[in-house]
């Protein structure tokens, strides 16, 4: 376990406890990692001041009471089912990536989806592929203008999707093997939504298959949508992990002048950069001056700009 690792670990259970407890964490201890379904998950051990101790376990981190959960394959077990529920629960929830690149045809998927829980005939599980398809035409007409898309000759129809895939393919990736995939992908998910519009004998299977196809359809455009704007990632020169984030000290004086240092570190192995100095903006540091010498605070709402909803409690005061 890293200084870096240890650190969050202890962060994150100072964030989950009540400030006014005066509760800290006095030891933290990593007992294990496991590997469930492709998903890497750390376990620790974590001992408060008060004695109170917490099984915390990443990927999505939380933290268990080990009063209730007394072993750690217990609470493990316990936290891989909850996992489980929140990803059926959000399953149709676009995620902040998703919402930036594929929103409107995500939004025709989640209708496909509701249509399906809705699905009890033939018919109604050939209007689950008329969606999909419609979802599919959704995320051609989202980006068959944007700036990333380049070809040559004839525009193709919009309802080409194959054509548009093929364009998008070759534009957003120069790697043959994820390009030759976007492609492939795209062709057998559009001939999987029409083909199950006009399949009269249409069961739930069927339908499960189209949802499936046109999912990781739009999951996939979206990796490469993000590989394809994002930077190369840098390595650590020591151990080549990329585990490299960026650390920043308090604020420190140089010069007459007022900012951060920065240094870059490794997750695996430790391995640090040499400091920088990142000098604050003079309208940064003035408002910061402001604010601590009590000049400055920030602007305070009336009760007349709050809005009233039905969170409101009944002694009339607004949370």
């Amino acid at each position: 376990m890293t200084e870096m690792e240890e650190r969050e670990i202890r962060q994150y259970v100072t964030s989950q406890t009540p400030p006014e407890s005066e509760d800290e964490v006095s030891l933290v201890q990593k007992v294990g990692r496991r590997r469930v379904a492709r998903q890497s998950h750390d376990l620790y051990d974590v001992w408060m001041s008060s004695g109170q101790r917490w099984w915390v376990i990443t990927n999505m981190t939380n933290l268990y009471m080990q009063e209730d959960f007394k072993s750690l394959d217990q609470a493990f077990t316990y936290h891989l089912g909850l996992n489980l529920v929140l990803q059926e629960q959000f399953n149709v929830e676009p995620n902040d990536e998703q919402v930036e690149h594929v929103a409107k045809s995500w939004r025709r998927y989640a209708g496909a989806v509701d249509a399906m829980a809705e699905a009890d005939e033939s018919e109604d599980f050939q209007a689950v592929g008329i969606r999909c398809r419609e979802a599919v035409l959704a995320l051609v007409r989202e980006n068959m203008n944007a700036d990333w898309v380049h070809f040559e000759g004839e525009r193709p129809q919009v309802a080409n999707a194959k054509a548009w895939f093929g364009i998008f393919a070759n534009s957003l990736t120069a790697n043959s093997k994820p390009r030759a995939y976007l492609k492939a992908l795209a062709d057998k998910t559009w001939d999987l939504t029409v083909w199950l519009q006009h399949y009269a004998n249409a069961s739930e299977l069927d339908a499960e298959i189209v949802l499936g196809a046109t999912q990781q359809l739009m999951r996939l455009f979206t990796l490469l949508r993000i590989r394809h704007d994002q930077a190369e990632m840098q390595r650590c020169p020591a151990c080549d992990s990329y585990q490299v984030v960026e650390e920043s000290s308090g604020a420190v004086e140089r010069d007459g002048h007022f900012g951060t240092l920065l240094h870059d570190e490794c997750v695996s192995c430790g391995w640090k950069s040499e400091q920088k100095f990142d000098q604050w903006p003079i309208d940064r540091l003035k408002r910061l001056i402001d604010y601590a010498t009590g000049t400055w605070s920030p602007p305070k709402k009336s009760m007349a700009d709050l809005e009233i909803t039905d969170d409101t409690e009944t002694d009339g005061n607004v949370r």
